[in-house]
């Protein structure tokens, strides 16, 4: 499948790189992603040329391309796309889930006995591949799907409510979790602040990073329970720099804490989404706008 579209023209081709976006046939590039908002708000107005490529049809030539399939794990087909380019950004992260990710994870017989927490081992909670198994139009496919949405979740890697469960000790982790592929144990890790609890999201592209670091009534820091955001910063631990060259990520979000003066990496995402909201969210547009100018390391 073919499903090339321009984005936006360029200013001064001669003068200007041309940018493949390369997305699933499935999923496209939605306008939320960090990566759809720097390309519109920034590079477009530079005078750069902007693809959006679907699918494994024959890509658009580009000076640089930027692998962008929102799966936990990027099919090989998609993967090999980076040999049309001279560089592939994230061209070589193929597996973000917890068991890649993470190096603490627990089995049941550890020896371990403070609080943990249950993830699905798929990022984000498993949704993308769940709504791109809804979206296939096969009959085989629709009966997976709708087995799926009958059964519990459970048998199929994902919590419910698609919310990390939470245990005061490891041994009151049910059985079940521990036979569940799709599940993983992660010893709770908690940064405090006072009376508050702080996370941390590194946002980087090439050679530009900014941190967003919030605070939360609770250990678990969601958006819900955020009742302080600090002003964006780009003091990054240098052994978190380390992981991600290891990780071989060029442009992304790593979530962590720093527990007792050592940063733990909670998650890593190769295509974060900042929500509806981000048309009127200024603290995404500054962050986009800290992350631009990194397209300059992957040019020729």
């Amino acid at each position: 499948m073919n499903n090339t579209r321009l984005l936006a023209a360029p200013a001064i081709i001669d003068r200007c790189a041309t940018i493949a976006i390369l997305t699933h046939a499935r999923q496209g590039l939605r306008p939320g992603t960090t990566i759809a908002r720097i390309a519109s708000e920034h590079w477009s107005r530079d005078g750069h040329r902007v693809l959006i490529h679907g699918g494994l049809g024959a890509p658009p030539a580009a000076d640089v391309a930027i692998q962008h399939v929102d799966l936990t794990r990027v099919p090989k087909s998609y993967l090999d796309l980076r040999a049309h380019y001279p560089r592939t950004i994230n061209g070589a992260v193929a597996d973000i889930s917890k068991r890649r990710i993470a190096s603490d994870l627990l089995l049941e017989d550890d020896d371990f006995a403070g609080p943990v927490m249950v993830k699905t081992d798929l990022n984000h909670a498993g949704m993308p591949e769940r709504m791109l198994r809804r979206a296939r139009t096969s009959l085989r496919a629709r009966l997976l799907s709708l087995i799926e949405k009958s059964l519990p979740c459970t048998w199929f890697g994902h919590l419910p409510g698609d919310q990390y469960l939470v245990f005061e000790r490891k041994d009151a982790v049910p059985r079940w979790v521990w036979r569940c592929r799709g599940l993983v144990v992660q010893p709770l890790h908690v940064e405090r602040r006072g009376n508050l609890f702080a996370m941390h999201q590194w946002y980087f592209l090439g050679d530009r990073d900014c941190v967003s670091t919030f605070l939360s009534s609770t250990p678990v820091v969601k958006l819900a329970t955020v009742v302080e955001r600090l002003p964006l910063h780009a003091n990054v631990p240098e052994a978190l720099r380390r992981r991600r060259a290891e990780l071989q990520f060029d442009y992304g979000k790593f979530d962590y804490v720093v527990p007792d003066g050592e940063p733990i990496l909670l998650d890593a995402n190769r295509t974060p989404d900042e929500g509806p909201e981000f048309p009127t969210n200024p603290r995404v547009a500054a962050i986009c706008a800290a992350l631009a100018g990194g397209l300059a390391d992957f040019l020729p």
